[in-house]
């Protein structure tokens, strides 16, 4: 049987020179080394287990019997890679492979399965992303010049590879479009005005009003004679509306009296007949004759309580005022369209006609909404929707137009235009467009600025890129690259979700929780703003604090709510490792878990993810006086024996094991249940630690690389919007390498991820 499965396997070269046309020495090189480097230790390790009919976790390796079918079934072969690279197989109790016989085999299955040409890279391609939640919302601010809260009513967004910019998942359906009409409907109101500008409103609601009585978020209630009243500052002298909502309770003969005041003068009254579950609006015209603050409100004037009255629903007479209401000048010149109204609808020429005015002002639009210049007749189609709205005015017909353009795919996607998209062979560089496109999502979340379109538009934005990449940067807009990117990568955005038990921990709150998240947010915002070594995130000697974080971490002399750069003196707190939003997120409410701590690590910060756990583990119970008595540590001891768990468990438990001194809210600790912590452990690599202090200087020390080469394939795959693939070994290789020749730079490592292949070029589909 073992011979019949060698006889196979040695097929492999004849039918991949086949497979490949024989394409020369490197094919043959590539075939000889199957011979004489992997076949024997694939025999030696994993036949036993894989092959000859037998495969384990449905896996045989002898069904591959040319590199043409390894290649057709590169995720399989992926998996076998990284089960060697992590040293998950063989399993512990199977005889192991030296490293070299394991770097051995790893390097004839990335030349054979996955080869790649650094002289000619495949820069992938991007599946057309639609504009998420959070990018839509600040598009919309940006374009419109209005704040516009849309995010409650558009459907949150799939994630794809840890991040919510994937264009794979990120769908478009009915449900959608109609949400995304809806903001962009609530936008254009805000927005842009059209016809005669309506008098300015202000509004005050009840509970904000001043005077007697007692306020809730309903309004302002008067149970006895009371004034609720406001102070309000008049644009200028004239007409104005003051319209109350309120309503009330009847007692005796009838409902309560409200008497309308300016200053000391009463002007009107109204009997308040509307019940308390139907409030209703009462109004009167005014007239004010100053500039200076006046006082405008209510009083309650006819009181009345009998606890024996006859009829219950009359024995006291009170009234709820839900909110005041104060419009004008109602007289003289209408006020000034707003800014936003005035960026959209362009000053219009002497003698312009609607049509030719409708097309200057859409095309105007359509070059900022659609990030590019719009093409030959595609704003023309936009006038039908003008001519629609004729009898309400030229204005009401654009703003019908702006809002077809608001869903139009041109604006909801991000449009990448490609010479021949059907041909996978085909590689371009992607137009100055599309990069200023790439370039301000990345960044900023949002579309290109004017600076971003001028250069775009002169051909000259390639060769200011080391300028521009500072400018955004600097940009506040950038916060956006640090909530959004962070928040995925550190799982940041899942603190909100972490809370540990009440019981276990009293003195924790949800106000603690946010510190933690803004802690590491603002580390990361200081190493990519002043330029300092990705490393900087795993070893800083430095953090961001408030009095309440400090306290909790046990750092003197920290005062006040405002967060502020401390120089750390005690080194447990030094990175990402020692702070609170890291130990947050790798708890259970009333225990931490070093099995969840070291997966964090190995999966964020090393990109080396262990396989998922066989199904029916039972949880681990932390120790008390009436369950298990034994540490987690000696129940996690006794769980890897079992050999089905103990390869994942040597990668991901020492690392947590150092990182117990931290409990479940991440506060400093040297006993747990009256025994001393231990933090001992040795390293998948052999090196032994003990402490958060040894695990973060071997991550430094020894895994440099892999931490940079982790944080590269994180922010290349939230540039790109897609998930990384083995062609893209070069573009990440050439990153990590200008990193570490610019000594770690975070700039050089944020540059080398911008002059990439990837996100400089495309090719079309297959």
């Amino acid at each position: 049987m073992l011979g019949h499965a060698r006889s196979i396997l040695m097929q492999v070269a004849v039918m991949g020179s086949v497979v490949t046309g024989g394409i020369g020495h490197a094919q043959t090189t590539v075939d000889a080394r199957w011979k004489s480097e992997a076949l024997p230790l694939l025999e030696t390790y994993c036949y036993d287990c894989h092959g000859d009919g037998i495969k384990k976790g449905e896996l045989a390796l002898d069904r591959f019997d040319s590199i043409a079918k390894m290649q057709q079934n590169r995720e399989a072969w992926k998996r076998i890679r990284d089960h060697l690279k992590h040293r998950l197989m063989p399993p512990l109790d199977e005889d192991q492979p030296t490293m070299a016989e394991r770097e051995k085999l790893l390097a004839w299955i990335d030349d054979a399965v996955f080869p790649v040409d650094p002289k000619h890279p495949d820069p992938g391609r991007v599946t057309l992303r639609r504009l998420n939640r959070v990018e839509y919302q600040n598009t919309l601010r940006d374009l419109l010049g209005v704040e516009v809260n849309v995010m409650d009513l558009i459907p949150p967004d799939d994630s794809g590879y840890g991040f919510d910019n994937i264009g794979d998942v990120l769908t478009l359906s009915p449900a959608h479009l109609e949400r995304y009409l809806e903001a962009a409907r609530v936008a254009l109101d805000k927005a842009v005005k059209p016809g005669v500008m309506p008098p300015p409103e202000t509004k005050i609601n009840g509970r904000d009003l001043e005077g007697n009585g007692q306020r809730s978020e309903e309004g302002h209630y008067l149970f006895k004679a009371g004034t609720a009243e406001t102070l309000y500052r008049p644009l200028r002298p004239g007409k104005y509306l003051v319209t109350v909502k309120a309503c009330g309770t009847l007692g005796g003969d009838g409902p309560p009296a409200m008497e309308l005041k300016v200053g000391d003068k009463t002007l009107h009254e109204w009997k308040v007949d509307a019940p308390m579950d139907r409030p209703k609006d009462y109004s009167h015209e005014i007239q004010i004759e100053t500039k200076e603050p006046v006082s405008i409100g209510v009083s309650f004037t006819n009181d009345f309580y009998d606890e024996h009255h006859p009829d219950r629903s009359r024995r006291d007479r009170n009234l709820m005022v839900n909110a005041i209401t104060i419009t004008g000048p109602l007289d003289g010149p209408p006020p000034p369209k707003p800014e936003s109204h005035r960026r959209i609808f362009t000053e219009r020429q002497p003698g312009e006609n609607d049509r030719t005015y409708a097309l200057d002002v859409l095309t105007q639009f359509a070059r900022k909404a659609f990030r590019r210049p719009p093409r030959d007749g595609e704003v023309t189609r936009y006038l039908e929707l003008v001519s629609l709205a004729k009898d309400e005015g030229v204005e009401q017909g654009i703003r019908l137009a702006l809002e077809a353009m608001l869903v139009s795919p041109s604006f909801l996607f991000r449009e990448e235009p490609q010479p021949e998209p059907d041909n996978a062979k085909k590689i371009h560089t992607i137009d100055e467009h599309a990069l200023a496109t790439r370039l301000s999502y990345f960044f900023w979340s949002t579309m290109p600025d004017e600076r971003l379109m001028e250069l775009a538009s002169r051909g000259e934005l390639r060769k200011n890129l080391p300028a521009e990449i500072d400018r955004m940067i600097a940009d506040k807009r950038s916060r956006q690259f640090v909530s959004n990117f962070t928040g995925q990568w550190l799982r940041l955005r899942d603190l909100s979700s972490s809370l540990p038990a009440k019981r276990a921990f009293p003195n924790f709150n949800p106000r603690l929780r946010e510190s933690m998240r803004r802690e590491t947010e603002m580390l990361f915002s200081c190493v990519v703003r002043e330029d300092l070594p990705m490393t900087t995130l795993l070893d800083a000697n430095f953090t961001f604090l408030n009095e309440d974080l400090a306290r909790h971490y046990g750092i003197p002399d920290v005062k006040g709510d405002e967060f502020r750069k401390v120089e750390l003196k005690d080194s447990h707190r030094r990175g990402i490792l020692g702070q609170g939003s890291f130990h947050l997120l790798t708890s259970y409410p009333l225990r931490t878990s070093p099995v969840l701590r070291g997966k964090y690590v190995l999966e964020n910060l090393l990109d080396t993810a262990p396989p998922p756990p066989p199904p029916n583990i039972p949880q681990l119970e932390p120790p008390s006086r009436h369950g298990d008595q034994r540490s987690l540590r000696e129940q996690l001891v006794k769980h890897r024996e079992d050999p089905a768990c103990a390869s994942c468990h040597a990668l991901m438990d020492p690392i947590g094991f150092g990182l117990e001194n931290f409990d479940a809210t991440g506060a400093w600790r040297d006993r747990e249940n009256g025994k001393d912590i231990d933090t001992s452990g040795e390293l998948a690599d052999g090196r032994k630690i003990h402490g958060v202090d040894e695990l973060r200087k071997a991550l430094v020390e020894d895994h440099r690389s892999e931490f940079h080469r982790s944080v590269a394939t994180k922010l290349l795959t939230y540039a790109l919007g897609r998930g990384l693939d083995w062609y893209d070994k070069p573009a990440l290789d050439k990153i990590v390498a200008d990193t570490e020749a610019a000594n770690g730079s975070s700039r050089a490592m944020l540059r080398a991820v911008i002059d990439s292949v990837p996100f400089q070029n495309r090719r079309g589909d297959s």
